[in-house]
């Protein structure tokens, strides 16, 4: 069964169909639990999560390390439930946080301003001016948003594989569209696949766990793992230099790694200032 991604062009529409969709393919449906999930790892509250994630960073603070143990914490959360597929997502950045996967089904649910307006008056019970003021204000945070963290403009057809208008389809034929799609050969999870979910998790433990540990936390780092064998890059904090990387550091971050569920072998690879961007 596929993994479907539903972005939220449209928030009001884009629950709808996810669910729709989840029904249809009898998979599990999440959204906002991944926010649960994460600010658990993280030991933060959910408020406090999103109002770190939902906040569109300057950019003098767009590489801060708070905001990237966030982001880190969230996709760890959410590839604990890719992990075997079959699952709708439809909350924050699905197409973005699984865009090195090749089995995500990336869809966006897009409609008229119009189309907006009104079923925010309805939805919500406000004025037209409120519900306009509402919606464009939504488009103008989600956009600067994922230009700044991800640097891609979020309206950018080419980042999903379906783009669906509920001004013409109901939920029903989109929900039906996205079916048809899914069930496509190409978005099936082969042994093959679900061994690259089972590396993407473990990359992501990986990720989280050195930045939850105020030993190694913040360092600029490459991951690759391949059959539960991981290969971390990470460059030498500034208290290490000039010289050689102190034992100190290479023990912390080692016993860090070795401590992470599902890794058996770790390569270590530390490296000063200029081998990592």
């Amino acid at each position: 069964m596929p993994i479907v991604t539903v972005s939220r062009g449209f928030p009001a529409g884009c629950q709808a169909v996810a669910e729709a969709v989840a029904a249809s393919l009898g998979c599990a449906c999440i959204g906002r639990e991944i926010l649960v999930e994460a600010a658990a790892k993280l030991g933060v509250s959910e408020d406090l999560l999103s109002s770190k994630i939902e906040h569109v960073p300057s950019l003098w603070d767009r590489l801060r390390v708070e905001r990237q143990r966030y982001l880190i914490a969230v996709q760890a959360a959410l590839a604990e439930h890719v992990v075997n597929g079959d699952l709708v997502y439809h909350s924050y950045a699905g197409h973005l946080l699984l865009k090195d996967l090749p089995c995500v089904l990336r869809v966006r649910i897009v409609a008229p301003m119009e189309t907006r307006i009104g079923e925010a008056m309805r939805s919500e019970n406000v004025t037209r001016h409120q519900a306009e003021v509402s919606a464009r204000r939504y488009d103008d945070v989600r956009g600067r948003w994922t230009k700044t963290i991800y640097g891609v403009d979020w309206s950018d057809p080419s980042l999903y594989d379906l783009v669906l208008n509920l001004e013409r389809l109901s939920v029903a034929e989109a929900t039906e569209c996205i079916v048809r799609m899914a069930q496509q050969p190409r978005f099936a999870i082969n042994e093959d696949l679900r061994r690259k979910l089972q590396d993407f998790l473990l990359v992501t433990r990986v990720r989280l766990a050195v930045e939850q540990s105020p030993a190694t936390c913040g360092l600029a780092m490459e991951v690759t793992v391949q059959d539960g064998g991981v290969i971390v890059s990470v460059l030498a904090p500034e208290a290490s230099m000039p010289g050689a990387v102190p034992g100190v550091f290479r023990g912390e971050l080692m016993t860090v790694l070795r401590a992470i569920e599902g890794v058996r072998l770790v390569e270590l690879k530390i490296e000063q200032q200029g081998f990592l961007p």
